[in-house]
Protein backbone atom coordinates (compact mmCIF):
# COMPACT_ATOMS: atom_id res chain seq x y z
CA UNK A 1 0.00 0.00 0.00
CA UNK A 2 2.85 2.29 0.89
CA UNK A 3 4.51 1.72 -2.47
CA UNK A 4 1.23 2.34 -4.28
CA UNK A 5 0.80 5.67 -2.49
CA UNK A 6 4.34 6.72 -3.32
CA UNK A 7 3.83 5.81 -6.98
CA UNK A 8 0.50 7.66 -7.08
CA UNK A 9 2.05 10.70 -5.43
CA UNK A 10 4.92 10.74 -7.90
CA UNK A 11 2.49 10.45 -10.82
CA UNK A 12 0.39 13.29 -9.41
CA UNK A 13 3.47 15.47 -9.06
CA UNK A 14 4.49 14.77 -12.64
CA UNK A 15 0.97 15.61 -13.85
CA UNK A 16 0.89 18.82 -11.79
CA UNK A 17 4.31 19.85 -13.09
CA UNK A 18 3.18 19.27 -16.66
CA UNK A 19 0.02 21.27 -16.06
CA UNK A 20 2.03 24.14 -14.54
CA UNK A 21 4.34 24.08 -17.55
CA UNK A 22 1.31 24.33 -19.83
CA UNK A 23 0.01 27.29 -17.79
CA UNK A 24 3.24 29.28 -18.16
CA UNK A 25 2.51 31.92 -20.80
CA UNK A 26 4.87 31.83 -23.74
CA UNK A 27 5.45 34.12 -26.68
CA UNK A 28 7.98 34.07 -29.49
CA UNK A 29 9.72 37.24 -30.64
CA UNK A 30 12.39 37.66 -33.31
CA UNK A 31 15.19 36.78 -30.88
CA UNK A 32 13.61 33.66 -29.39
CA UNK A 33 10.87 32.31 -27.12
CA UNK A 34 9.94 33.83 -23.74
CA UNK A 35 8.27 32.17 -20.76
CA UNK A 36 6.38 34.77 -18.74
CA UNK A 37 4.19 34.80 -15.65
CA UNK A 38 0.57 35.51 -14.70
CA UNK A 39 0.21 38.92 -13.04
CA UNK A 40 -3.08 40.36 -11.71
CA UNK A 41 -5.15 39.01 -14.60
CA UNK A 42 -2.57 39.79 -17.27
CA UNK A 43 0.43 37.98 -18.70
CA UNK A 44 3.78 39.59 -17.91
CA UNK A 45 7.03 39.05 -19.78
CA UNK A 46 9.91 40.64 -17.88
CA UNK A 47 13.57 41.41 -18.54
CA UNK A 48 13.36 41.15 -22.33
CA UNK A 49 16.57 42.44 -23.96
CA UNK A 50 15.85 45.07 -26.61
CA UNK A 51 19.55 45.69 -27.34
CA UNK A 52 22.89 43.98 -26.87
CA UNK A 53 24.62 44.51 -23.51
CA UNK A 54 26.25 47.98 -23.72
CA UNK A 55 29.62 46.82 -22.42
CA UNK A 56 33.16 46.63 -23.78
CA UNK A 57 33.27 48.25 -27.23
CA UNK A 58 29.52 49.06 -26.95
CA UNK A 59 29.99 51.24 -23.86
CA UNK A 60 29.59 54.94 -24.76
CA UNK A 61 28.03 54.01 -28.10
CA UNK A 62 24.49 53.78 -29.48
CA UNK A 63 22.88 50.40 -28.70
CA UNK A 64 23.45 47.42 -30.96
CA UNK A 65 20.64 44.98 -31.93
CA UNK A 66 19.68 42.39 -29.30
CA UNK A 67 21.24 38.96 -29.35
CA UNK A 68 19.19 35.86 -30.10
CA UNK A 69 18.97 32.94 -27.66
CA UNK A 70 18.38 29.22 -27.89
CA UNK A 71 15.59 27.43 -26.05
CA UNK A 72 13.13 29.26 -23.83
CA UNK A 73 14.21 32.39 -21.95
CA UNK A 74 12.86 32.86 -18.42
CA UNK A 75 10.90 36.13 -18.45
CA UNK A 76 9.32 35.79 -15.02
CA UNK A 77 11.52 38.23 -13.07
CA UNK A 78 12.64 41.82 -13.52
CA UNK A 79 16.19 42.29 -14.70
CA UNK A 80 18.66 44.64 -13.00
CA UNK A 81 18.26 48.38 -13.35
CA UNK A 82 21.07 50.27 -15.03
CA UNK A 83 24.17 51.16 -13.02
CA UNK A 84 23.37 53.83 -10.39
CA UNK A 85 23.76 54.73 -6.76
CA UNK A 86 21.69 52.88 -4.20
CA UNK A 87 18.84 55.17 -3.16
CA UNK A 88 19.03 57.25 -0.01
CA UNK A 89 15.89 58.72 1.61
CA UNK A 90 14.66 61.50 -0.64
CA UNK A 91 11.35 62.95 0.42
CA UNK A 92 8.13 60.97 0.65
CA UNK A 93 8.60 58.97 -2.52
CA UNK A 94 12.03 57.39 -2.13
CA UNK A 95 10.94 53.96 -0.90
CA UNK A 96 8.44 53.49 -3.72
CA UNK A 97 9.80 55.37 -6.71
CA UNK A 98 13.47 54.43 -6.99
CA UNK A 99 15.08 51.21 -8.11
CA UNK A 100 16.77 48.80 -5.73
CA UNK A 101 19.98 46.77 -6.28
CA UNK A 102 21.26 44.80 -8.04
CA UNK A 103 22.43 47.23 -10.73
CA UNK A 104 24.32 46.36 -13.88
CA UNK A 105 25.65 47.75 -17.15
CA UNK A 106 23.89 44.84 -18.84
CA UNK A 107 20.48 46.41 -18.27
CA UNK A 108 18.85 47.26 -21.60
CA UNK A 109 15.64 45.36 -21.10
CA UNK A 110 11.93 46.00 -21.16
CA UNK A 111 8.82 44.48 -19.58
CA UNK A 112 5.53 43.75 -21.33
CA UNK A 113 2.03 43.17 -19.94
CA UNK A 114 -0.79 41.92 -22.14
CA UNK A 115 -4.05 40.02 -22.10
CA UNK A 116 -3.59 38.77 -25.65
CA UNK A 117 -5.73 39.50 -28.67
CA UNK A 118 -4.55 41.64 -31.55
CA UNK A 119 -4.49 45.18 -32.83
CA UNK A 120 -4.26 46.79 -29.40
CA UNK A 121 -2.86 50.21 -28.60
CA UNK A 122 0.56 50.16 -26.92
CA UNK A 123 2.09 52.27 -24.15
CA UNK A 124 5.86 52.57 -23.65
CA UNK A 125 6.70 54.13 -20.27
CA UNK A 126 10.09 55.84 -19.79
CA UNK A 127 10.77 56.23 -16.04
CA UNK A 128 12.29 59.23 -14.31
CA UNK A 129 15.11 59.66 -11.80
CA UNK A 130 17.08 62.78 -12.84
CA UNK A 131 18.98 60.67 -15.44
CA UNK A 132 20.83 59.22 -12.43
CA UNK A 133 18.44 56.74 -10.83
CA UNK A 134 15.39 54.59 -11.49
CA UNK A 135 14.30 51.84 -13.83
CA UNK A 136 11.32 50.18 -15.42
CA UNK A 137 11.14 47.31 -12.91
CA UNK A 138 9.67 49.20 -9.97
CA UNK A 139 6.46 47.72 -8.63
CA UNK A 140 4.42 50.92 -9.00
CA UNK A 141 5.03 50.70 -12.77
CA UNK A 142 3.39 47.27 -13.00
CA UNK A 143 1.36 47.38 -16.22
CA UNK A 144 -1.22 44.70 -15.40
CA UNK A 145 -4.06 47.12 -14.61
CA UNK A 146 -3.51 48.98 -17.88
CA UNK A 147 -3.25 45.70 -19.81
CA UNK A 148 -6.58 44.70 -18.30
CA UNK A 149 -8.14 47.60 -20.19
CA UNK A 150 -7.10 46.37 -23.62
CA UNK A 151 -3.73 47.99 -24.10
CA UNK A 152 -0.27 46.45 -24.18
CA UNK A 153 1.84 48.13 -21.48
CA UNK A 154 5.64 48.28 -21.72
CA UNK A 155 8.25 49.69 -19.32
CA UNK A 156 11.98 49.96 -19.95
CA UNK A 157 15.45 50.68 -18.61
CA UNK A 158 17.85 53.10 -20.25
CA UNK A 159 21.45 54.01 -19.44
CA UNK A 160 21.99 56.60 -16.72
CA UNK A 161 24.62 59.14 -15.73
CA UNK A 162 27.85 59.07 -17.69
CA UNK A 163 26.93 55.71 -19.25
CA UNK A 164 23.89 57.40 -20.76
CA UNK A 165 25.33 60.75 -21.82
CA UNK A 166 29.14 61.01 -21.77
CA UNK A 167 30.46 63.08 -24.66
CA UNK A 168 34.15 63.80 -25.31
CA UNK A 169 36.07 64.93 -28.41
CA UNK A 170 37.72 61.49 -28.56
CA UNK A 171 34.37 59.66 -28.50
CA UNK A 172 33.03 62.05 -31.13
CA UNK A 173 36.03 61.46 -33.40
CA UNK A 174 35.63 57.69 -33.03
CA UNK A 175 31.92 57.75 -33.88
CA UNK A 176 30.71 57.15 -37.46
CA UNK A 177 28.07 59.83 -36.78
CA UNK A 178 30.71 62.33 -35.59
CA UNK A 179 28.82 62.80 -32.34
CA UNK A 180 28.85 61.42 -28.82
CA UNK A 181 26.51 61.40 -25.84
CA UNK A 182 22.73 60.90 -25.89
CA UNK A 183 23.13 57.11 -25.56
CA UNK A 184 20.06 57.05 -23.29
CA UNK A 185 17.99 58.64 -26.06
CA UNK A 186 19.31 56.09 -28.54
CA UNK A 187 18.29 53.40 -26.01
CA UNK A 188 14.71 54.70 -26.04
CA UNK A 189 14.70 54.69 -29.84
CA UNK A 190 15.99 51.11 -29.80
CA UNK A 191 13.15 50.10 -27.46
CA UNK A 192 10.65 51.74 -29.84
CA UNK A 193 12.20 49.92 -32.79
CA UNK A 194 12.02 46.62 -30.89
CA UNK A 195 8.35 47.31 -30.17
CA UNK A 196 7.71 48.03 -33.83
CA UNK A 197 9.27 44.69 -34.79
CA UNK A 198 7.82 42.51 -32.01
CA UNK A 199 4.78 43.96 -30.28
CA UNK A 200 2.30 42.19 -32.55
CA UNK A 201 3.35 38.93 -30.87
CA UNK A 202 1.87 40.33 -27.63
CA UNK A 203 -1.36 41.54 -29.26
CA UNK A 204 -0.19 45.09 -29.90
CA UNK A 205 -0.39 47.19 -33.05
CA UNK A 206 3.00 48.76 -33.91
CA UNK A 207 1.16 51.66 -35.56
CA UNK A 208 -0.62 52.53 -32.30
CA UNK A 209 2.26 53.27 -29.92
CA UNK A 210 2.12 56.07 -27.33
CA UNK A 211 5.29 57.01 -25.46
CA UNK A 212 4.98 58.30 -21.90
CA UNK A 213 7.71 59.67 -19.67
CA UNK A 214 7.85 61.24 -16.22
CA UNK A 215 10.44 63.71 -14.91
CA UNK A 216 13.74 62.78 -16.62
CA UNK A 217 11.78 60.38 -18.81
CA UNK A 218 9.57 63.31 -19.79
CA UNK A 219 12.61 65.43 -20.63
CA UNK A 220 13.87 62.60 -22.81
CA UNK A 221 10.60 62.65 -24.76
CA UNK A 222 10.77 66.44 -25.17
CA UNK A 223 14.20 65.87 -26.73
CA UNK A 224 13.02 63.00 -28.95
CA UNK A 225 10.18 65.12 -30.32
CA UNK A 226 12.99 67.07 -32.02
CA UNK A 227 14.67 63.94 -33.46
CA UNK A 228 13.85 63.07 -37.10
CA UNK A 229 14.83 59.44 -36.32
CA UNK A 230 11.80 59.18 -34.00
CA UNK A 231 9.27 59.81 -36.77
CA UNK A 232 6.89 56.93 -37.27
CA UNK A 233 7.82 55.16 -34.03
CA UNK A 234 4.97 56.58 -31.90
CA UNK A 235 1.71 58.35 -32.60
CA UNK A 236 1.22 60.18 -29.29
CA UNK A 237 3.25 61.44 -26.33
CA UNK A 238 2.41 61.85 -22.63
CA UNK A 239 4.89 64.13 -20.87
CA UNK A 240 4.50 64.20 -17.08
CA UNK A 241 6.42 66.95 -15.28
CA UNK A 242 8.86 67.75 -18.03
CA UNK A 243 7.99 70.80 -20.17
CA UNK A 244 9.41 74.26 -19.46
CA UNK A 245 9.94 77.50 -21.35
CA UNK A 246 13.25 78.03 -23.08
CA UNK A 247 14.32 74.39 -22.87
CA UNK A 248 16.80 74.37 -25.76
CA UNK A 249 19.43 71.70 -25.27
CA UNK A 250 23.10 72.58 -24.73
CA UNK A 251 25.42 72.21 -27.73
CA UNK A 252 27.71 69.24 -28.20
CA UNK A 253 30.74 71.40 -27.42
CA UNK A 254 29.46 72.12 -23.92
CA UNK A 255 28.64 68.45 -23.33
CA UNK A 256 32.16 67.55 -24.46
CA UNK A 257 33.68 70.05 -22.01
CA UNK A 258 31.77 68.45 -19.13
CA UNK A 259 32.60 64.98 -20.41
CA UNK A 260 36.30 65.77 -20.64
CA UNK A 261 36.30 66.93 -17.02
CA UNK A 262 34.53 63.72 -16.03
CA UNK A 263 37.03 61.57 -17.94
CA UNK A 264 39.97 63.35 -16.29
CA UNK A 265 38.46 62.70 -12.86
CA UNK A 266 38.61 58.97 -13.74
CA UNK A 267 42.12 59.19 -15.24
CA UNK A 268 40.77 58.08 -18.61
CA UNK A 269 42.26 60.08 -21.49
CA UNK A 270 41.29 57.89 -24.45
CA UNK A 271 38.34 55.94 -25.79
CA UNK A 272 40.07 52.69 -24.87
CA UNK A 273 40.66 53.89 -21.32
CA UNK A 274 37.04 55.02 -20.96
CA UNK A 275 35.77 51.63 -22.08
CA UNK A 276 38.18 49.84 -19.76
CA UNK A 277 36.98 51.64 -16.62
CA UNK A 278 35.44 49.38 -13.96
CA UNK A 279 31.67 49.56 -13.82
CA UNK A 280 31.61 51.25 -10.43
CA UNK A 281 33.57 54.17 -11.92
CA UNK A 282 30.37 55.09 -13.80
CA UNK A 283 28.46 55.76 -10.58
CA UNK A 284 28.21 59.54 -9.98
CA UNK A 285 30.45 61.22 -7.43
CA UNK A 286 30.08 64.53 -5.66
CA UNK A 287 31.09 67.30 -8.04
CA UNK A 288 30.40 65.36 -11.24
CA UNK A 289 28.66 67.39 -13.98
CA UNK A 290 24.93 66.89 -14.38
CA UNK A 291 24.08 64.57 -17.24
CA UNK A 292 21.32 64.98 -19.79
CA UNK A 293 20.54 65.31 -23.49
CA UNK A 294 22.55 67.63 -25.75
CA UNK A 295 22.16 68.94 -29.29
CA UNK A 296 24.68 66.53 -30.77
CA UNK A 297 23.91 67.23 -34.44
CA UNK A 298 23.33 63.53 -35.10
CA UNK A 299 20.14 62.77 -33.18
CA UNK A 300 19.14 66.23 -31.96
CA UNK A 301 19.71 69.04 -34.51
CA UNK A 302 22.44 71.48 -33.51
CA UNK A 303 20.02 74.39 -33.91
CA UNK A 304 17.33 72.62 -31.89
CA UNK A 305 14.13 74.40 -30.90
CA UNK A 306 11.96 72.40 -28.46
CA UNK A 307 8.84 74.17 -29.71
CA UNK A 308 9.30 73.16 -33.35
CA UNK A 309 8.37 69.51 -33.76
CA UNK A 310 10.26 67.04 -35.87
CA UNK A 311 7.60 64.61 -34.60
CA UNK A 312 4.15 66.20 -34.77
CA UNK A 313 1.85 63.99 -32.70
CA UNK A 314 -0.85 64.68 -30.07
CA UNK A 315 0.68 65.56 -26.72
CA UNK A 316 -0.77 65.32 -23.22
CA UNK A 317 1.37 67.10 -20.65
CA UNK A 318 1.28 68.83 -17.29
CA UNK A 319 2.53 69.13 -13.75
CA UNK A 320 1.45 68.25 -10.22
CA UNK A 321 0.04 70.74 -7.74
CA UNK A 322 2.93 70.28 -5.32
CA UNK A 323 5.64 71.02 -7.88
CA UNK A 324 7.49 74.32 -7.91
CA UNK A 325 9.39 76.54 -5.50
CA UNK A 326 8.23 76.06 -1.92
CA UNK A 327 7.43 72.36 -2.20
CA UNK A 328 8.44 70.39 0.86
CA UNK A 329 9.05 71.72 4.38
CA UNK A 330 10.06 75.39 4.68
CA UNK A 331 11.43 75.83 8.19
CA UNK A 332 12.07 79.41 9.27
CA UNK A 333 10.44 81.07 6.25
CA UNK A 334 9.60 84.62 7.33
CA UNK A 335 7.75 87.42 5.54
CA UNK A 336 11.08 89.05 4.65
CA UNK A 337 12.75 85.93 3.28
CA UNK A 338 9.49 85.07 1.52
CA UNK A 339 9.59 88.35 -0.43
CA UNK A 340 13.19 87.64 -1.46
CA UNK A 341 12.31 84.10 -2.60
CA UNK A 342 9.34 85.23 -4.69
CA UNK A 343 11.30 88.09 -6.27
CA UNK A 344 14.19 85.74 -7.13
CA UNK A 345 11.64 83.44 -8.74
CA UNK A 346 10.48 86.28 -10.98
CA UNK A 347 7.22 86.82 -9.14
CA UNK A 348 5.71 89.84 -7.42
CA UNK A 349 5.09 89.71 -3.64
CA UNK A 350 2.24 92.17 -4.15
CA UNK A 351 0.41 89.62 -6.30
CA UNK A 352 1.23 86.81 -3.86
CA UNK A 353 0.92 88.46 -0.42
CA UNK A 354 2.42 86.44 2.39
CA UNK A 355 -0.30 87.30 4.90
CA UNK A 356 -0.25 84.92 7.83
CA UNK A 357 1.05 82.00 5.78
CA UNK A 358 4.19 82.79 3.75
CA UNK A 359 4.74 79.09 3.04
CA UNK A 360 1.37 78.75 1.31
CA UNK A 361 2.00 81.96 -0.61
CA UNK A 362 5.44 80.77 -1.76
CA UNK A 363 3.99 77.46 -2.90
CA UNK A 364 1.26 79.25 -4.86
CA UNK A 365 3.80 81.49 -6.58
CA UNK A 366 6.16 78.59 -7.24
CA UNK A 367 3.47 76.39 -8.74
CA UNK A 368 2.10 79.21 -10.90
CA UNK A 369 5.63 79.79 -12.17
CA UNK A 370 6.00 76.10 -13.05
CA UNK A 371 2.59 75.88 -14.73
CA UNK A 372 3.06 79.09 -16.72
CA UNK A 373 6.55 78.02 -17.79
CA UNK A 374 5.05 74.78 -19.08
CA UNK A 375 2.24 76.70 -20.75
CA UNK A 376 4.83 78.81 -22.60
CA UNK A 377 6.30 75.60 -24.05
CA UNK A 378 2.85 74.32 -24.96
CA UNK A 379 1.89 77.68 -26.47
CA UNK A 380 5.08 77.85 -28.55
CA UNK A 381 4.65 74.28 -29.77
CA UNK A 382 0.99 74.90 -30.61
CA UNK A 383 2.11 77.70 -32.92
CA UNK A 384 4.07 75.17 -35.01
CA UNK A 385 2.28 71.83 -34.49
CA UNK A 386 -0.91 70.66 -36.16
CA UNK A 387 -1.68 67.94 -33.61
CA UNK A 388 -3.58 68.95 -30.44
CA UNK A 389 -2.03 69.44 -26.99
CA UNK A 390 -3.79 68.75 -23.70
CA UNK A 391 -2.49 70.45 -20.54
CA UNK A 392 -3.17 69.29 -16.95
CA UNK A 393 -2.56 70.16 -13.31
CA UNK A 394 -2.82 67.10 -11.04
CA UNK A 395 -4.28 68.49 -7.79
CA UNK A 396 -5.11 65.45 -5.69
CA UNK A 397 -2.99 65.08 -2.56
CA UNK A 398 -1.93 61.53 -1.74
CA UNK A 399 -2.69 60.81 1.94
CA UNK A 400 0.07 60.17 4.42
CA UNK A 401 2.15 61.89 7.04
CA UNK A 402 3.88 63.97 4.33
CA UNK A 403 0.69 65.35 2.81
CA UNK A 404 0.76 68.76 4.53
CA UNK A 405 4.35 69.48 3.51
CA UNK A 406 4.42 68.06 0.00
CA UNK A 407 0.87 68.23 -1.39
CA UNK A 408 0.47 66.63 -4.81
CA UNK A 409 4.19 65.94 -4.98
CA UNK A 410 6.43 65.13 -7.92
CA UNK A 411 5.57 61.66 -9.34
CA UNK A 412 2.57 61.09 -7.04
CA UNK A 413 0.23 60.79 -10.03
CA UNK A 414 1.91 57.61 -11.29
CA UNK A 415 0.37 54.99 -8.95
CA UNK A 416 -3.05 56.42 -9.80
CA UNK A 417 -2.35 56.12 -13.53
CA UNK A 418 -0.91 52.60 -13.27
CA UNK A 419 -3.55 51.39 -10.80
CA UNK A 420 -0.92 50.36 -8.27
CA UNK A 421 -1.98 52.18 -5.09
CA UNK A 422 -1.88 48.82 -3.33
CA UNK A 423 1.92 48.77 -3.80
CA UNK A 424 2.36 51.83 -1.55
CA UNK A 425 2.44 50.56 2.01
CA UNK A 426 1.36 52.58 5.01
CA UNK A 427 -0.78 55.22 3.28
CA UNK A 428 -4.41 55.59 4.46
CA UNK A 429 -6.09 55.48 1.05
CA UNK A 430 -9.84 56.11 0.86
CA UNK A 431 -12.55 55.62 -1.77
CA UNK A 432 -11.67 59.11 -3.01
CA UNK A 433 -8.23 57.84 -4.02
CA UNK A 434 -9.85 54.97 -5.90
CA UNK A 435 -12.07 57.47 -7.73
CA UNK A 436 -9.11 59.66 -8.64
CA UNK A 437 -7.30 56.57 -9.93
CA UNK A 438 -10.30 55.71 -12.09
CA UNK A 439 -10.43 59.26 -13.47
CA UNK A 440 -6.72 59.40 -14.32
CA UNK A 441 -6.57 55.92 -15.78
CA UNK A 442 -9.64 56.71 -17.91
CA UNK A 443 -8.12 59.86 -19.42
CA UNK A 444 -4.73 58.18 -19.97
CA UNK A 445 -6.26 55.07 -21.56
CA UNK A 446 -8.45 57.14 -23.88
CA UNK A 447 -5.41 59.10 -25.02
CA UNK A 448 -3.35 55.93 -25.51
CA UNK A 449 -6.12 54.39 -27.60
CA UNK A 450 -7.22 57.42 -29.64
CA UNK A 451 -4.85 60.38 -29.14
CA UNK A 452 -7.67 62.19 -27.31
CA UNK A 453 -8.27 61.90 -23.53
CA UNK A 454 -12.00 62.54 -23.88
CA UNK A 455 -14.63 59.82 -23.88
CA UNK A 456 -16.09 57.28 -21.51
CA UNK A 457 -14.68 56.62 -18.07
CA UNK A 458 -13.86 53.22 -16.65
CA UNK A 459 -16.82 53.59 -14.30
CA UNK A 460 -19.19 53.77 -17.29
CA UNK A 461 -19.85 57.49 -17.03
CA UNK A 462 -18.81 60.28 -19.35
CA UNK A 463 -15.61 62.08 -18.42
CA UNK A 464 -15.57 65.84 -17.95
CA UNK A 465 -14.69 67.47 -21.28
CA UNK A 466 -10.99 68.23 -21.64
CA UNK A 467 -10.49 70.95 -24.24
CA UNK A 468 -7.25 71.08 -26.23
CA UNK A 469 -4.95 73.91 -25.18
CA UNK A 470 -5.87 77.25 -26.75
CA UNK A 471 -2.82 79.54 -27.07
CA UNK A 472 -5.05 82.55 -26.52
CA UNK A 473 -6.34 81.22 -23.20
CA UNK A 474 -4.29 79.89 -20.29
CA UNK A 475 -6.63 77.04 -19.39
CA UNK A 476 -5.71 73.74 -17.82
CA UNK A 477 -7.53 70.56 -16.87
CA UNK A 478 -7.52 70.33 -13.06
CA UNK A 479 -7.29 66.60 -12.38
CA UNK A 480 -8.89 65.50 -9.13
CA UNK A 481 -11.94 63.60 -7.93
CA UNK A 482 -14.06 66.08 -9.94
CA UNK A 483 -11.93 67.13 -12.93
CA UNK A 484 -12.70 70.49 -14.53
CA UNK A 485 -11.23 73.08 -16.85
CA UNK A 486 -10.06 76.31 -15.22
CA UNK A 487 -7.60 79.18 -15.79
CA UNK A 488 -4.07 78.34 -14.70
CA UNK A 489 -4.08 81.41 -12.48
CA UNK A 490 -5.64 84.86 -12.22
CA UNK A 491 -5.30 87.32 -15.13
CA UNK A 492 -2.77 89.65 -13.46
CA UNK A 493 -0.59 86.74 -12.40
CA UNK A 494 -0.85 85.15 -15.85
CA UNK A 495 0.30 88.44 -17.44
CA UNK A 496 3.27 88.55 -15.06
CA UNK A 497 4.45 85.05 -15.94
CA UNK A 498 3.77 85.47 -19.65
CA UNK A 499 6.13 88.45 -19.68
CA UNK A 500 8.76 86.30 -18.02
CA UNK A 501 8.43 83.14 -20.09
CA UNK A 502 6.89 83.86 -23.49
CA UNK A 503 9.04 84.60 -26.47
CA UNK A 504 9.22 88.21 -27.73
Amino acid sequence: MKGWKATALAAAMITATAAMAQDVPRVTVKEGTLAGIADHGARAYLDIPFAAPPVGPLRFAPPAPPLSWQGVRDASKYGPACQQQATKPNGPWSAEFFAEPPFSEDCLSLNVWTTGGSGKAVLLFVPGGAFLQGGGGESIYDGAALAGQDVVAVTMNYRLGAAGFLATPELTAASPAHASGNYALWDILAALQWIKANIAAFGGDPAKVTIMGQSAGAQAIVALLQAPQARGLFRGAIIDSGVRAGASLPPLARAQEAGTAWARSRNADSVAALRALPTDALVPRTGDPRNGPAADGALIPANNDPAIPAVDVPVMTGWNGGEGAGSGPQPGLSAATYAQRVTALGGDPALYPAGDDPVAALRAAGHDATMMSGAAWVRARAAHARAPLYYFDFEHVMPGYTAADYGAYHSSELPYVFGTLDRLAGRPFTPTDDKVATVLRSYWLNFIKTGDPNGAGLDGGRLAAWRPFDPARDEVMALSEAPHMRPITGPQKATLWRRRYDRP
